[in-house]
């Protein structure tokens, strides 16, 4: 009796074991696929921008839109601005105007857009991961990782956490290359009797171009709340391959 229960014991703990390094072996399989890709390969794409500020989950002002070309390579990277674009000369009331109804791209998310492996490596280092399992995503059976990146926080800030969620899907395609990226991160800060909660969504999808992985469609929707106020902002890319 004594050497069935020990058998079944070993038995369960190799089946532990067996699962954990499944695990694992999911977040290094994505990372095995991403250096598969180039990572100095030129680039160069369109990117249309697109921007909603909100307030009380209501549209606060007009859209506002923007276009750049941007291109990334071993020399860099740059953010081209169509002469329509950029700012104009003009009254007061005029270039106000125009302000309002003028998103520019900035270089930090022309580069997440054009080299989104990178930010995706970083998500991935010392992650926690969830799941990993196959379902269907918009209509075809694909390989989804779940996981929970290192919380981005430093210590002061963390001693005013009292919620802290921060959930990564990722599909993957039959190289485990990402083809899809959605995030859901929550947090909720309080300090001096003073609470603050933050909602922060993204959702990006993936293609390869020049040998290397780019966005081709990315939105971010953040909101938050606190001392009786909520606003937010809503924004989407759209980046054309060149």
């Amino acid at each position: 009796m004594r050497r069935v229960v020990l058998f079944a014991g070993l038995a369960l703990l190799v089946l532990l074991a067996s699962s954990r390094l499944l695990l694992a072996d999911g977040l290094a399989d994505v990372r095995a696929g991403l250096d598969r890709l180039s990572a100095t390969a030129p680039v160069k794409a369109r990117v249309e921008t697109s921007r909603q500020e909100t307030e009380k989950e209501k549209p606060k002002g007009p859209l506002k839109k923007g276009e750049a070309v941007v291109e990334h390579g071993p020399s860099g990277l740059s953010v081209h601005l169509a002469p329509e674009w950029l700012p104009k000369p003009g009254t007061k009331a005029e270039r106000k105007k125009q302000e309002e109804t003028t998103v520019r791209l900035d270089p930090g998310q022309a580069l997440k857009l054009v080299d989104p492996a990178a930010e995706i490596r970083q998500l991935l280092d010392g992650a926690t991961l969830v799941s990993d399992r196959n379902e269907t995503f918009e209509g075809k059976m694909l390989r989804t990782v779940v996981l929970h990146p290192v919380p981005d926080v430093d210590e002061e800030e963390r001693k005013s956490l009292k919620r802290y969620e921060d959930v990564v899907t990722l599909r993957l395609d039959a190289d485990s290359v990402p083809l899809a990226l959605d995030r859901t991160l929550e947090i909720k800060v309080s300090k001096m009797l003073i609470s603050f909660t933050v909602t922060h969504r993204e959702s990006s999808r993936f293609v390869r171009a020049a040998g290397r992985l780019i966005t081709a469609t990315a939105s971010e929707e953040s909101n938050g709340s606190g001392l009786g106020q909520s606003g937010g902002a809503k924004s989407r890319w759209t980046v054309t391959p060149l």
